[in-house]
């Protein structure tokens, strides 16, 4: 099985892009945060550890792993833009809050089988799932029920 560094290498490769030492860098740093992030948080973050990035490096790179398949992007309804790996899952799920933007995982299998099964009555070969359901998260539904 290919790591992400390999699998962005052949991305890259593919696509007349080469694997700068600091793309590298960046990919390990992303691949270490087990959450959702925003774009500048990261950076910050990145900074912080003594990584002097551009922005431009980064926000590049963040687009290419986007084109390769490695991240996803997620977007909340007052426009907020976050990303997170998705190197080695098949699916990936999320509850998103409309109100405060917290955004929750979902894994249940049940999903999972409903959605096969569904695809195989239709003839269609899944490779990758991504689903989002915008609603509110009941901290803030039950603080607009008091609101009302």
């Amino acid at each position: 099985m290919k790591n992400h560094h390999t699998s962005f290498e052949t991305y890259l490769t593919d696509n007349d892009g080469r694997y700068t030492e600091q793309k590298r860098c960046i990919v390990d740093e992303i691949f270490k945060i087990q959450d959702h992030f925003e774009v500048e948080s990261f950076i910050d973050s990145i900074r912080q550890n003594h990584h002097k990035f551009s922005r431009a490096t980064v926000y590049r790179t963040i687009k290419q792993l986007l084109d390769a398949g490695l991240i996803q992007k997620i977007s909340t309804r007052d426009g907020k833009i976050f990303y997170e790996h998705n190197f080695s899952k098949k699916q990936h799920d999320h509850l998103i809050c409309n109100s405060c933007g917290k955004i929750l995982e979902i894994k249940e299998d049940s999903i999972d089988t409903y959605l096969e099964q569904f695809c195989k009555e239709l003839g269609f070969h899944t490779e990758y799932r991504s689903l989002h359901l915008y609603g509110q998260c009941q901290q803030c539904f039950d603080q607009q029920e008091k609101e009302s």
